[in-house]
């Protein structure tokens, strides 16, 4: 495990909404989903910065009852994410599910998660946790919680909680907007692959002389036989005229 990094002086919950603020008039909240993922990046690392008694950040998405981690400041936090979600249990996991601020003083003698606490102190060396989750108004069902970790025992106070109520404010903001974009790219991918069929359909409709729905139960039969994806069958028909 490696010790955590130096840190600037500490700085305070405002500098973060400046933070977020600069970000935005800068530009950098770019309609592009890496740049935005990269900018939550850069808000959980000044997030240990931000909060007092945190070493290590991290944002976990829950879609469909799948847990994944969004951004992460160091590579122990994601360790610690990690531990949850092969448990199904942890302060994290809880956060997202109710709704509500978690705090561990002694993380492996609380008896909320004993598992979790056990492992994620032998195995990473956790302490102590923070977990809440973000308030996000985008119309999904994702939800997504702000994990703050440190090595010490009862290293979070009410300061703590404090900045770290501002910091998440400024995390749901960036979630919301990544969030945003990948719905936006995958409905131009649908949108896509449903005009590379429906092109294939009239290639097929107009050389083999059969009906719309016969054609397309051409397409699905030839990809389910070279077992392919029915959009990229569905391209090279669009480019040869035919079913390979």
């Amino acid at each position: 495990m490696t010790p955590p990094t130096a840190r600037s002086p500490r700085i305070g919950g405002a500098d973060v909404l400046e933070f977020v603020s600069d970000l935005l008039e800068e530009g950098r909240l770019r309609p592009d989903g890496l740049g935005t993922r990269r900018l939550l990046g850069e808000l959980v690392r000044r997030g240990v910065e931000v909060v007092p008694g945190a070493e290590w950040c991290s944002i976990t998405a829950m879609r469909s009852e799948s847990l994944t981690t969004l951004a992460t400041s160091h590579d122990e936090a994601l360790a610690a994410d990690q531990v949850q979600y092969d448990i199904g249990s942890g302060p994290c996991v809880d956060a997202v599910v109710e709704d509500h601020v978690f705090l561990t003083r002694r993380v492996h003698e609380d008896d909320r998660w004993p598992e979790y606490g056990r492992r994620v102190h032998a195995e990473v060396g956790v302490g102590s946790v923070l977990a809440q989750r973000l308030t996000l108004v985008d119309g999904t069902d994702t939800v997504a919680a702000l994990n703050l970790y440190s090595t010490r025992e009862d290293a979070f106070g009410a300061e703590s909680l404090r900045q770290a109520l501002l910091l998440a404010t400024q995390c749901s903001l960036l979630v919301a907007a990544y969030l945003a974009h990948e719905r936006s790219e995958n409905l131009v991918r649908a949108l896509d692959s449903n005009r590379e069929i429906g092109v294939a359909v009239g290639v097929l409709m107009a050389r083999h002389r059969v009906t719309r729905e016969e054609a397309f139960a051409m397409l699905r039969v030839a990809s389910q036989a070279a077992n392919r994806k029915i959009r990229d069958l569905a391209s090279e028909v669009g480019d040869t005229g035919d079913l390979p």
